[in-house]
């Protein structure tokens, strides 16, 4: 076992490896993957959505095994901020579900930054901690 460790680690030198956009591609090939199989009426459906999922697979691989790592970094590094949107989202709305008895979420009018205020009855001056503009809001 230990000399296949080594000769592993010899083909694995200088390889890019694994980062955020390989992730998503092996997550997003697996989602269309289970997805397909509820399509069981529609043959070329569920069998262009394989396909789809077999080819982000083979572009993970090829990534993954690629031997210019700045050019896999230029494409992660594009990724990044356009899935950090998506990212930001969900964690937001999982934040409000877990918080909904206890907080509110407001948006400061200044600079439209997401702030948690705690769910007592009454008028509060808001002040953000970003910008520094105070708001005020009516909890009811």
């Amino acid at each position: 076992m230990q000399k296949f460790l080594y000769k592993f680690a010899a083909f694995m030198q200088g390889r890019y490896g694994f980062d955020e956009l390989g992730g998503a591609l092996i997550a997003v090939s697996v989602i269309l993957n289970i997805v397909s199989r509820f399509f069981y009426a529609h043959f070329w459906v569920r069998f262009i959505m394989q396909i789809i999922a077999i080819a982000l697979l083979v572009i993970f691989v090829l990534r993954f095994l690629s031997t210019k790592p700045y050019n896999r970094s230029k494409e992660n590094d594009i990724f990044k901020p356009a899935i950090r949107g998506v990212i930001d989202f969900f964690k937001l709305n999982y934040k409000r579900l877990r918080d909904g008895r206890t907080h509110r979420y407001y948006k400061c009018p200044g600079c439209k930054a997401q702030l948690r205020v705690k769910n007592i009855k009454g008028k509060h001056t808001i002040r953000c901690p970003k910008c520094g503009n105070q708001f005020e809001k009516t909890i009811r």
